[in-house]
């Protein structure tokens, strides 16, 4: 686990911070499923917006992703939007995925953020998942990293499911980042000493 500032807030709220996790995969790969987690409370996202993501454009008539998270080391490589809808089924996966593992808590993702996602990865030309740092944030978690760091954000989007902490070993974070902002879907927080990508669907901004 480390501690780092990876979030900013809408210009008027200042510098943000974020608790990332990073702890060692173990060695098989786990596949997800919905059900795959017992005990695990379950929030929905506070969402910005429409919460849809049909003016962000994507090639070809499905969307796709590629995860990999590093501290559960469950992977996802599936389509989860077709034939002009999102898959419900596909998005509760992608949330057990991105849960805080920690807490045991699952949150309903916004969607708009997996479309970010794709779109980045599309512009990258990667052939690998994204591997993915830290996903949602319990307020509870939230809680113990500001008490850690004083640059953790008391409303952190890690803990609204609407932001993720990424980095694909096969492009540098310097162009994910470049790419990410050119878009002017949220936030995008660049740190290549802790050698990850910040990506959330808030307020266009860049740090």
């Amino acid at each position: 686990m480390f501690l780092g500032n990876d979030e900013r807030a809408a210009p008027s709220m200042g510098r943000r911070g974020f608790l990332g996790f990073a702890a060692a995969a173990v060695s098989a790969a786990v596949p997800v499923a919905t059900g795959m987690v017992t005990g695990v409370a379950t929030v929905a996202p506070v969402l910005l917006g429409s919460g849809t993501a049909e003016a962000a454009p994507l090639t070809g008539g499905v969307r796709r992703l590629a995860l990999h998270n590093i501290n559960t080391n469950e992977r996802f490589d599936g389509v989860y939007w077709a034939d002009g809808h999102y898959r419900p089924e596909v998005l509760r996966k992608l949330d057990v995925l991105l849960r805080d593992h920690r807490a045991k808590q699952v949150c309903r993702y916004d969607p708009r953020l997996f479309d970010l996602l794709a779109r980045v990865h599309q512009a990258v030309g990667s052939d690998q998942p994204f591997e993915v740092i830290c996903g949602y944030r319990s307020r509870r978690t939230n809680a113990l990293a500001r008490r850690r760091s004083r640059g953790v954000a008391k409303e952190s989007y890690h803990t609204r499911g609407m932001a993720i902490d990424i980095r694909l070993p096969d492009a540098h974070l310097r162009g994910i980042s470049e790419i990410a902002k050119g878009m002017q879907s949220g936030g995008v927080g660049y740190y290549p000493r802790s050698d990850f990508v910040h990506l959330d669907v808030g307020p266009v901004r860049s740090w």
